[in-house]
């Protein structure tokens, strides 16, 4: 009898470690790129394999991404705000993943007095909740990805783009352009969380998201992986 349930007890434990979740998020350069890699990947799995769970990736459009958490196909998303909306539609964790200092990025010769003044096309990644901040008498031109808005920026079908500043950098970094080509102005920092599927395997893992994050920044992985990355924007003041 023992050891029948000496058995039971090791097959527990290996079903357990066994678990796997997949996230879904946008091809992020220097974040979370369509192949793996990048600070949010490398981040991500170190937190999950604190509490036995293997991570899966996907790659999608922004949008996509939070279709696929609503229809739980996917369990969860990379790097979104926390809006009224999408909190009766997803799970949120108490920890935030990141912020987002967010604001235009313009060719330089491009100008402007103050953001009200802005006239002209702004481009704005689908599903993003940047438009809340832009005068509504904006042009908006909605996007894929940070790609294809600094291709329409240099062949001026641009004016401005609405994004992370972070990532617009990370993305010319990818592309191999100049960023002084550009100017860059910040008006807004607002959190990124992690979401996940509204039931209760949702709230396990946004539970285990917060719990993991506290160990990676314990055992010293959260500062090895914002150093190795040059990350402007930290998180480590959470935790101290």
């Amino acid at each position: 009898m023992k050891w029948f349930w000496a058995v039971l007890i090791i097959l527990f434990s290996s079903s357990i470690s066994a678990e796997t979740i997949t996230l879904c998020s946008l091809d992020r350069p220097g974040l979370s790129q369509k192949d793996g890699t990048g600070y949010y990947w490398d981040l991500l799995r170190a937190v999950f394999e604190e509490e036995g769970i293997k991570l899966e990736h996907s790659s999608a459009p922004f949008v996509r991404c939070l279709k696929n958490v609503d229809y739980k196909e996917v369990d969860g998303a990379v790097a979104a705000f926390k809006t009224h909306e999408r909190a009766k539609k997803f799970t949120y964790p108490k920890s935030r993943l990141n912020f987002s200092s967010y604001g235009l990025t313009y060719l330089k010769g491009t100008s402007f007095d103050k953001l009200e003044s802005v006239k002209g096309s702004v481009g704005i990644i689908r599903g993003y909740d940047f438009s809340s901040w832009l005068p509504s008498s904006l042009e908006l031109i909605y996007l894929n990805d940070n790609f294809q808005a600094i291709k329409m920026l240099k062949t001026k079908r641009l004016e401005y783009h609405a994004d992370d500043l972070q990532d617009v950098l990370l993305t010319l970094k990818k592309m191999g352009e100049r960023p002084n080509q550009f100017v860059y102005k910040t008006f807004y920092t607002k959190d990124l969380y992690m979401l996940f599927t509204k039931d209760t395997r949702g709230q396990n893992l946004a539970d285990k998201f917060d719990t993991g994050l506290r160990k990676v920044f314990e055992n010293g992985t959260l500062e090895i992986l914002i150093k190795e990355y040059g990350l402007v924007n930290s998180i480590l003041p959470d935790f101290k």
